[in-house]
């Protein structure tokens, strides 16, 4: 089984071209599933910290492209589409969350392959003034899934964090039970991705989709910059997106019969 796996697609722009790119990437890495992070998909307020999230518009381009699953974060709760948003089958919303709308995962089936994506919150990516629903911590979050929900087939975790640390212990922690583990939410591509000794893959952050200019978020950072001098970043300007050279953060991960990963690739 061959998973492509695409961390924060930032803007609108950015997920026409990731949609257009699509059918070569499936081609060339033989894909069998999609998985996309577009939190960050679409503009929706004039602040970064909770001016971004999801439209209809944007996610019908990202499906029409050949996207699988779209996951979120800390996002997912922006913007004026959230009800319809998270009402697409599709979407995977971070699952330990006190949360009815939408769903935490999707299991996605075809001829004699299964892939349970799974999308989780970190505390450490709860920004103050998000719109999200705190999560709960992630080991007693995962434990009580594991209790209570069925997890068919190989198993792929978006863990959307701050930390390194954390995201490599949780992996750790996990080792054997599931086949990848990917972090998202820092937009920042870590190079390396990791086999564990029980075969599960992990890579620590998958990076941002768009343009990079700025510091290499996708997106102008006075706004943070500000909150970090103790000024008042509401009183900026609407925040803009980057601009300069487009820039996939993505990777093919690939799993074997028995649900463990033989291979993580970064792709461009």
């Amino acid at each position: 089984m061959t998973v492509l796996a695409v961390g924060d697609v930032v803007g609108a722009e950015a997920a026409t071209w990731l949609a257009g790119r699509l059918p070569e990437l499936r081609e060339r890495h033989e894909v069998d599933w999609v998985v996309v992070n577009a939190e960050n998909c679409a503009v929706t307020g004039p602040s970064p910290m909770d001016g971004f999230g999801m439209t209809v518009e944007v996610i019908d381009t990202l499906l029409a492209g050949g996207v699988d699953a779209v996951t979120g974060g800390n996002h997912s709760w922006d913007g004026p589409d959230v009800d319809e948003v998270l009402a697409y089958p599709q979407v995977v919303r971070p699952i330990n969350l006190d949360e009815t709308r939408g769903r935490g995962l999707l299991t996605l089936r075809r001829a004699d392959r299964t892939l349970t994506v799974l999308n989780l919150l970190s505390p450490t990516a709860a920004l103050p003034g998000m719109k999200a629903p705190q999560p709960a911590p992630l080991w007693p979050a995962w434990t009580n899934l594991r209790a209570t929900e069925p997890l068919p087939g190989a198993i792929l975790i978006d863990l959307h964090g701050e930390s390194p640390w954390e995201k490599a212990s949780f992996a750790a922690a996990l080792d054997g039970e599931i086949s990848a583990l990917l972090g998202t939410h820092t937009h920042d591509p870590t190079l390396r991705g990791h086999i564990l000794p029980a075969g599960t893959g992990y890579l620590t952050e998958l990076g941002m989709t768009g343009r990079l200019g700025f510091t290499g978020g996708g997106f102008d950072p006075a706004h943070f910059a500000a909150r970090l001098r103790g000024e008042d970043h509401t009183a900026l300007p609407p925040y803009r997106l980057a601009t300069g050279e487009l820039s996939l953060g993505a990777v093919v991960v690939r799993v074997d019969a028995t649900g463990a990963t033989t291979s993580i690739t970064r792709v461009h």
